[in-house]
């Protein structure tokens, strides 16, 4: 019976492969994607291969090799549905729009040197990124804000996370020290032998617990201004411009073992790393958009214990080493102030320059856009 099985489940996979791989092969896709094209289809014709001797080592009366067989066969399996579910996707679905938000992940990976060799692929979906690294990364997308230039620099804070990922065994050092810090900063001096005192330490190694994902997620808006600039403000605090409830406040339960530190808190951040790099004037009115938004909502800043003033400096200094640890590449003062004097202008200069046109400009803002794309992407044809 088992023999019979796993003869029955490797033709599948195997029928699926070609299916796939006769998708990829006839599916239509602006020039961008041919390197991630490729490398899709050199990964489904090697799992052709592995399926294909499995079937061959299924044809040989020998039950001691199943064992072995049904983990290749689990193995094969799981790879398959994840190529249709989530590999393949960004070919399938491509469009020429495409080009821009993959001209800048392609952009992102040459520029940092553990990434270069990464191609370019995105679906659409709430930002987010899966970092698969013997493949190559899968960047989230919203549909809308793919084809504009405002919201690209969002991108390079999901590319802080693939950084994060490459760099791991080391972020993952700094990350605990900082829970550990926290945990300790939030000891009280003395502990009291009772039952409020275990439930301070459970509710301290919740806090601490927390900061894993925090602490990620800060690291990664501090690598998106990196690159970015006020571009990357602008583009991250509009974007989240609903200004709902949950973006000023959560409760207690909200906030345990949550993934994301409250927006505000970032905001606080981002306007933090904004002043320290000379764009005092950008961060005071970012900040005090939010902050009059939550006068109007009768919002008070309460992160109940999750956040104070005590771990403050403990997690600015742990973030910077986690930058420092990334290097990624930091925009060019060129690229941030007279951006509209580069001729041709830069990525970084082109998503400053927007930002800039777009506040002064609101009406013509759509008609310029449009513009400045095709001529970036056609120097980018040229070789410019």
């Amino acid at each position: 019976m088992t023999r019979s099985y796993l003869e029955k489940r490797n033709r599948e996979i195997l029928r699926d492969l070609r299916t796939q791989i006769e998708e990829i092969m006839a599916a239509q896709m602006p020039d961008e994607l041919l390197i991630y094209k490729n490398k899709v289809l050199e990964r489904c014709k090697s799992l052709c291969k592995d399926v294909e001797l499995n079937l061959k080592f299924l044809a040989i009366d020998e039950d001691s090799i199943l064992d072995d067989l049904l983990s290749k066969t689990q193995q094969a399996s799981q790879e398959t549905r994840l190529m249709s579910s989530m590999w393949i996707v960004p070919l399938l679905r491509a469009r020429n729009s495409d080009r821009l938000c993959l001209s800048t992940i392609q952009w992102l990976h040459q520029n940092h040197p553990e990434t270069s060799d990464y191609p370019a692929a995105f679906i659409s979906g709430n930002c987010a990124i899966r970092p698969f690294l013997h493949i190559a990364p899968i960047y989230l997308f919203p549909s809308v804000e793919q084809m504009s230039l405002l919201y690209q620099p969002l991108l390079f804070h999901e590319f802080g996370h693939l950084l994060y990922a490459i760099h791991k065994p080391e972020m993952d050092d700094l990350v605990r020290e900082l829970q550990y810090e926290v945990d300790e900063l939030l000891m009280p001096v003395s502990q009291r032998n009772d039952r409020y005192s275990e439930n301070m330490t459970a509710q301290r190694q919740d806090i601490a617990y927390t900061w894993y994902a925090w602490a990620q997620e800060l690291f990664c808006d501090a690598i998106g201004f990196e690159i970015g600039g006020p571009s990357f403000l602008h583009a991250f605090s509009n974007f989240l411009n609903t200004r709902d409830m949950g973006n000023y406040y959560r409760d207690p339960r909200g906030l345990q073992y949550s993934s994301h530190p409250v927006t505000w808190l970032r905001i606080h951040f981002l306007s933090r790393r904004a002043r320290e790099a000379g764009f005092s004037d950008l961060a005071n009115a970012i900040e005090k958009e939010w902050d009059d938004v939550a006068q109007l909502m009768g919002i008070f800043e309460d992160y109940h214990g999750y956040y104070d003033d005590s771990v403050d400096q403990v997690v600015l200094e742990t973030v910077e080493d986690m930058v420092i640890e990334a290097s990624p590449r930091h925009f060019e003062s060129e690229e941030v102030v007279n951006t509209d004097h580069r001729d041709p202008i830069s990525l970084i200069g082109l998503l400053n320059l927007a930002w800039e046109v777009y506040l002064n400009d609101f009406e013509n803002y759509s008609h310029w856009e449009q513009n400045q794309i095709d001529v970036y992407l056609e120097n980018l044809a040229a070789g410019n």
